[in-house]
């Protein structure tokens, strides 16, 4: 048996050590953006077939299971990296790492034209939007990969929650100094996010409860593990979150060229093996907490936004990078508005921010609002007029309602058709 403390302390030093030692004097940042894949009637298409025509008429390297070698699960481009998400009935978008919003909007733009067109082939469409609006979670709509299968059969039906959820995730480069803080910043911002990017209050053809359906039920998932969404406190040290996260269920395990389920924390499995990296690594990238320090890029991802409507589709992402390169600002201004309590006073706007949006009341007068200008200023200093991607934030704030909140009115006046009319990302609107 291997002395868990000592195995924690020397995963501490492996995890620090993938990011660089000086903090970058320009952040690079990238995208994942999932859109739902719909037919006409609002049920999940199947983003397989968009793959591989893509693959046939763009001339892109695709990539195929290794466990089932006819499942094709992503292509490369120049520009873009596609992928199948959980569930066949979406599509991912990765952004190779920029030095601009600018550039991940062009970016994006080609990418998704592209998927707009092959989905138009077979009257299907593609969603600015978070969550599949009509088909529920189900086994006939997860992609059959090794892997889902198994967690599938450690986690049950709460898993299929996967198959349905489009997020809209920021990755912004960062360093070893400022790993703990940007964490707990990143994890804390969640509600502000959700508050002002919420878009999934209609799932299973009904409308929920939530404006952000995907965080709501989400979190639901293995709650006393805290594996979606905000920890319950913030973390002291990079050896502190490497203990915490350990402390949960590891769920599946690579063993003799397989992937199979397990139910042990991943606690047992250090004292059992000592610091295998690669092993919490692979456990790690199974706790979904609002913010994730990603060795693989040396990057903190921001997990918490819905995808966003179209013709706003970098404002999720504008938010999220000022308000990255704003941490050190936002950590002062809120410990100084909320208290010595401003953590638990967070987790509680977290709950309301899921349910309500921006019709829940703000922990202090005007809170949103400063925290939008310190992301303001803090993308005019990167130099780039990235602010101007603000402006659908901005406009959201000053009517009370974001996005889940226009879509919850479209739905309850015109229904799910109404719904897809007003979610649907059409060509014409596609900028060249």
């Amino acid at each position: 048996m291997y002395n868990l403390n000592g195995a924690i302390d020397r995963l501490a030093e492996q995890f620090v050590a993938c990011f660089p030692k000086v903090k970058p004097t320009h952040r690079t940042v990238g995208r994942e953006a999932e859109y739902p894949v719909v037919r006409a009637n609002g049920q999940a298409g199947d983003a397989r077939r968009l793959l591989e025509h893509l693959r046939a008429t763009q001339g892109m390297t695709a990539q195929y299971d290794p466990h089932s070698p006819n499942l094709i699960v992503g292509l490369k481009s120049a520009t873009c990296n596609y992928a199948l998400e959980v569930g066949v009935g979406t599509i991912e978008l990765n952004s190779l790492p920029s030095n601009t919003l600018w550039e991940i909007q062009s970016a994006m733009n080609d990418a998704v034209r592209k998927v707009v067109r092959a989905a138009a082939r077979y009257s299907w469409q593609l969603l600015g939007y978070g969550i599949q609006p009509a088909s529920p979670p189900s086994l006939q709509i997860m992609a059959p990969k090794q892997r889902y299968q198994s967690l599938y059969r450690a986690m049950g039906a709460s898993w299929l929650w996967y198959t349905v959820t489009a997020s809209d995730q920021c990755h912004v480069a960062i360093a070893q100094p400022e790993l703990v803080q940007l964490l707990n910043v990143g994890n804390m911002m969640a509600p502000i996010i959700i508050a002002l990017c919420g878009n999934s209050p209609v799932f299973g053809g009904r409308r929920s409860a939530f404006c952000s359906a995907r965080e709501g039920r989400m979190a639901e998932i293995h709650a006393t593990e805290h594996r979606h969404g905000m920890p319950p406190r913030p973390y002291t040290s990079i050896g502190d979150y490497i203990h915490t996260v350990s402390q949960s269920t590891y769920l599946i395990i690579k063993t003799g060229g397989e992937i199979i389920p397990s139910r042990q924390p991943f606690t047992e499995y250090l004292r059992a093996h000592g610091p295998d990296f690669d092993a919490f690594l692979y456990h790690e990238h199974y706790v979904w907490n609002s913010a994730r320090l990603r060795t693989a890029y040396a990057t903190i991802e921001i997990r918490p936004a819905c995808q966003q409507p179209w013709p706003e589709q970098m404002a999720a992402a504008a938010l999220t990078v000022g308000l990255v390169e704003a941490a050190a600002q936002v950590d002062e201004y809120v410990q100084s508005e909320l208290g010595t309590e401003y953590w638990e006073r967070m987790l509680l706007y977290h709950q309301q921010a899921i349910r309500h949006g921006l019709a829940a009341p703000q922990p202090a007068p005007n809170f949103l609002g400063q925290l939008i200008a310190l992301a303001q200023i803090a993308l005019e200093q990167r130099g780039y007029g990235e602010e101007a991607l603000l402006t659908p934030i901005h406009d959201r704030l000053f009517r009370g309602q974001n996005p889940a909140q226009r879509a919850r009115q479209v739905f309850m006046v015109d229904g799910l058709q109404g719904l897809l009319r007003y979610s649907a990302i059409r060509p014409e609107v596609l900028t060249v």
